[in-house]
């Protein structure tokens, strides 16, 4: 069992060498959206490694019936592969190869739909709260925007519109008393931002992979990073806005314009949990907006690439290493005279 050897290695190495690395790399912060597209591939890399070693394993134990499919020369080497290693620790490892891949196929994709769920009933509720309490904010906006009287500073976004719009935006009337125009202004492109890249949807995928598999420390981990990075890339985005907007070259004034804004917003407690809030991680994105920005360097890309690359490659490698082992076997030709 070779292969099933080689992914609970590169399961290992994947969630715990790649994810140690991901947590210190300096540039993570300089590209959130990289670092979060990485983390979730981390995460699902390391998901296909252990189904692979389960399904590795339950090869030993397929039915010939299943195996014929696969035509007459490779059925035969197949079957003759599996007759040098069948036996009764083959059945046990296959069965429980079969029962790994069927626990971790069934904690995911029921933490996915009981995500999905609860996200739908959250919004849903809120929705209904902002309808009795809420007043729609005038103009001609993709998405809905509703100021809330409360005299806490807050704002955030959910998707899911009051009038058919693709989210809603919710700032308090505390935040507008606080922030001058240009601040509000950035503080409404920055919830845009999230609706636009439907940060929502990464946030469920990283919350249901950490509430199925928490004591994996991946996962655990991934839960923690993935929404301040969202938070960041939100920061991106509104700035991009901001100086197509108003044609402002200098992206020092508008990156101190937002740093004021998020500490004015940040500590608000009038945000509901699970929103996405623009008050929220703002020490660190204070910091980063402070500092000059940190591009990946080309080599740290292409290494990230080449490690996804390989874990994505485990697939092909596990579909096709019996049938060329099962060829390599002078077995197999001796039975086709």
């Amino acid at each position: 069992m070779t292969t099933a050897l080689l992914l609970l290695l590169a399961f290992v190495a994947l969630g715990m060498v790649a994810g140690h690395l991901l947590v210190q790399a300096p540039w993570a912060a300089s590209a959130p959206r990289l670092a979060v597209a990485s983390w979730h591939l981390l995460g699902l890399a390391s998901l296909a490694s252990v189904l692979l070693v389960g399904l590795a394993s339950a090869l030993l134990v397929v039915p010939p019936s299943m195996v014929d499919a696969l035509g007459d020369f490779l059925a035969h080497c197949a079957l003759a592969l599996r007759s040098e290693v069948i036996g009764p620790h083959g059945v046990v490892l296959g069965v429980a190869g079969m029962l790994l891949a069927l626990v971790v196929t069934a904690r995911l994709l029921g933490s996915l739909a009981r995500e999905s769920r609860r996200a739908r009933w959250e919004r849903l509720d809120q929705l209904d709260r902002l309808a009795l309490v809420g007043r729609r904010l005038p103009g001609v906006h993709r998405e809905d925007r509703v100021l809330l009287d409360d005299v806490r500073p807050a704002a955030y976004c959910f998707p899911g519109g009051l009038a058919g719009g693709r989210g809603t935006i919710v700032v308090s009337s505390g935040a507008l008393v606080l922030l001058d125009d240009d601040q509000a202004r950035l503080v409404l492109a920055h919830e845009s931002a999230h609706l636009r890249q439907r940060h929502h949807l990464a946030t469920q995928l990283s919350v249901a992979l950490a509430h199925a598999f928490g004591r994996m420390w991946l996962f655990r981990r991934a839960a923690q990073q993935v929404p301040r990075l969202l938070e960041m890339a939100a920061d991106d985005g509104a700035m991009r806005v901001e100086r197509a907007t108003t044609r402002t070259s200098d992206r020092a004034v508008v990156r101190r314009r937002l740093a004021h804004a998020l500490v004015t917003l940040a500590g608000a407690q009038a945000a509901p949990a699970r929103a996405l809030a623009a008050g929220g991680s703002a020490a660190a994105r204070v910091r980063r907006l402070s500092k000059p920005r940190l591009r990946p360097r080309p080599a740290e890309v292409a290494l990230l690439v080449t490690g996804v690359g390989v874990a994505l490659a485990e697939l092909l490698f596990v579909a096709i290493s019996p049938a060329i082992c099962a060829a390599a076997m002078p077995l197999c030709v001796a039975g086709l005279g």
